[in-house]
Parts: C-alpha cells; structure tokens; sequence
C-alpha cells in the first residue's frame, strides 16, 4: 500500500501544469475543415446583433440565419460564400489560434452576454478535432492567453461587416 501511496505521489508531482497542450492549432486546409467564428448580442437589434463566418482553407462564408449560438451544440448555419477579397482580408485569422484554448475543457468560457456585454463564438473543425466555445467579450473574465484571439475575431467581424 505504501509503494502505492508513493507513485501516487510521484506520478502527481510530476504533471506541470503550466505546459502547453499538446495540440497545436493548425489553419484549415482539407475538405470538411473550417473555423467558425463571430459575435452575438442578445439584447441588441438589427442584423449586425450576430454576425458568424465560416473560414475553409479556400474561402470565407456569412451566416444567413444570424441564429443565437447554443451552449449545447455546435453552430448550425447556412452558409453564404463571399468574395475572394474578404477571404485574403481574414484568412489570417487561423494563425492566431492560441494552443491555450483546446486545454479548456467547458464550452463556456467566462460569462458571455450575462450582462448585455455580447460573447464571442469561435469553433475548431481541422482533422480529428472539433471544438466549440462561447466566450465572454469582457476579457477580464476569460484567461490572459484567450484575449488575443476575442480582439482577433471582434477586428475581423468589424473589417467583415
């Protein structure tokens, strides 16, 4: 029981917390790959309230419905395929995916439009990994490694509209 006990411990200590995950965020590139990403509002009017893209390795796509995301399941749109130039406008997008994100386990990061502040969603379709977060827009309530990418999508929804 004590050797146990003692790789217990030794196998506890051993985990480093602060390492980075092992994922590295890569830029969508094969069929079926993408990013999702936008902002959405609740209490808020007019169709600029939800704005969500869609990013593939050859082309940016707008949201038709400017549905409310759902916590619960991946983002459900009709997709409208934009102009090349919008597309190399954004595509940068997929580089500044911080590897921090795909460590958080909940799909709700912070409290996104809790009090009328508006949340940022943002989903991961490259290969095996696909992932989903809501996230706060006030960055003081989500991890210092995410705030990067919450300005990142609020400039490219803004260059977008």
């Amino acid at each position: 029981m004590k050797r146990i006990l003692i790789c217990l411990v030794v196998a506890l200590c051993a985990c480093d917390t602060e390492e980075e995950p092992f994922i590295i965020a890569e830029k969508p590139s094969s069929q079926g790959d993408y990013i999702i990403f936008g902002w959405y509002y609740g209490f808020c009017a007019g169709e600029q309230c939800i704005e969500i893209f869609k990013l593939t390795g050859d082309g940016l796509y707008e949201d038709q419905n400017d549905n409310y995301p759902d916590s619960r399941k991946f983002y459900e749109g009709d997709f409208e395929k934009q102009g090349q130039k919008k597309f190399e406008g954004v595509k940068s997008l997929a580089d500044n995916i911080p590897p921090a994100i795909f460590a958080i386990s909940d799909t709700i990061i912070g409290r996104p439009d809790y009090s009328d502040g508006g949340g940022v969603y943002f989903e991961y379709k490259v290969g095996n990994i696909h992932r989903y977060w809501l996230i706060d827009q006030f960055t003081h309530n989500i991890p210092e490694e995410l705030q990067p990418l919450v300005t990142k999508v609020n400039e490219t929804v803004t260059f977008l509209q």
